[in-house]
């Protein structure tokens, strides 16, 4: 159990990049042109298109936009896209509402939680469709009656680690009234908070897991293991930017499916620029998570499914009475994602 929880531990999403190359006529030298005319097809050429973009959490979830970037793919397909990272999907999703940006990586448990609170939101791909979380508690843990009347801490209210963390407190037989929740802002602020004893147990994913794994903590619940459905990350915009800029979000979701067709290619490619993204050197560790995320989890199409959205709806409703009955097609959009599938963006 050991080394599949390092496996999965360590895993980080990533995405790829496919360069297209150019081949020549035979027997006919290239045409030789002019500077002037070179410069001249330069300034005729169309501007990329500027998109304001923002990603939640440094997580491997979040490695495909990031490689997009990285590797020239938006700018590829046209797109200038200003990648920032905004700490905690709570407030991914507030810069996303304020109009601070276009689109948003982001959890889909926040995409709901926002929906039923009024956002004009929805989703237009679905890159981690099952739970990598894992429940976490030090060393001295023996048992589910440790965790009752204990703080168990959380990234974001309402967003996949509190998903994650009650999921995890009734497998282990206990209800949610047992433990106190406690929200932290952030995966990483989660992890700081455990590491600190601010707070007694918390899920946890790559890369955060290293730090505490380093520190004693063990794995006490391990939903990664078992496959459980998940909203884990996805592109969100608002239904009005969608509308509006149909075919600025087709190129992005174009570049997104490239980026994980290159990836899935080239491991050593995408190495550095997991490392880059995570801040993590371990080149064990770094190839642990590539196995794990891009070669197990990531679809070439990254479609919304009704399925694990229906699933996660009914875990969030036990804390979001709001979702209950939430009609997920009504915050969901495979059209961009199909679109792409259909002209064979990643390959026949």
């Amino acid at each position: 159990m050991r080394s599949s929880f390092a496996l999965r531990a360590f895993a980080i999403a990533i995405s790829v990049v496919v360069v297209t190359g150019c081949g020549g006529g035979t027997g006919t030298p290239a045409a030789v042109t002019s500077p002037t005319a070179s410069s001249a097809a330069a300034s005729t050429a169309p501007a990329p298109v500027k998109v304001r973009a923002a990603y939640g959490n440094v997580t491997p979830a979040n490695l495909a936009p990031f490689y997009a970037k990285e590797k020239g793919i938006f700018l590829q397909n046209g797109l200038d896209v200003d990648l920032s990272l905004i700490d905690g999907g709570g407030k991914a999703m507030a810069a996303l509402l304020g109009s601070s940006v276009d689109i948003a990586q982001l959890g889909g448990t926040e995409t709901m939680s926002a929906f039923v609170g009024g956002g004009d939101v929805e989703a237009v791909t679905l890159f981690v469709p099952v739970s990598p979380w894992v429940l976490m508690a030090p060393a001295s843990y023996t048992g589910p009656n440790d965790l009752k009347g204990k703080t168990v801490g959380v990234a974001s209210k309402g967003g996949s680690s509190e998903v994650a963390a009650n999921q995890a407190i009734e497998k282990l037989g206990l209800t949610l009234t047992d433990v106190s929740i406690l929200s932290t802002g952030s995966t990483a602020n989660l992890t700081a908070a455990m590491l600190a004893n601010q707070v007694y147990a918390g899920p946890g994913h790559p890369p955060d897991t290293a730090a505490l794994v380093k520190a004693g903590y063990k794995v006490i619940m391990d939903l990664a293991a078992q496959k459980v459905p998940a909203v884990e990350n996805c592109t969100i915009v608002t239904k009005k930017y969608a509308t509006e800029h149909k075919n600025v979000l087709q190129k992005y979701v174009d570049s997104l499916v490239q980026a994980i067709v290159a990836m899935k290619k080239d491991k050593a490619g995408t190495l550095p620029v997991m490392s880059k993204l995570l801040n993590v050197t371990d080149q064990d560790a770094l190839s642990q998570t590539y196995d794990y995320y891009v070669t197990q989890i990531f679809p070439v199409y990254p479609e919304v499914t009704p399925d694990a959205w229906t699933y996660s709806r009914d875990e969030l409703a036990k804390t979001n009475a709001a979702v209950k009955g939430l009609d997920v097609t009504t915050v969901i959009d495979n059209s961009f994602v199909k679109d792409a599938e259909a002209r064979k963006v990643g390959g026949s």
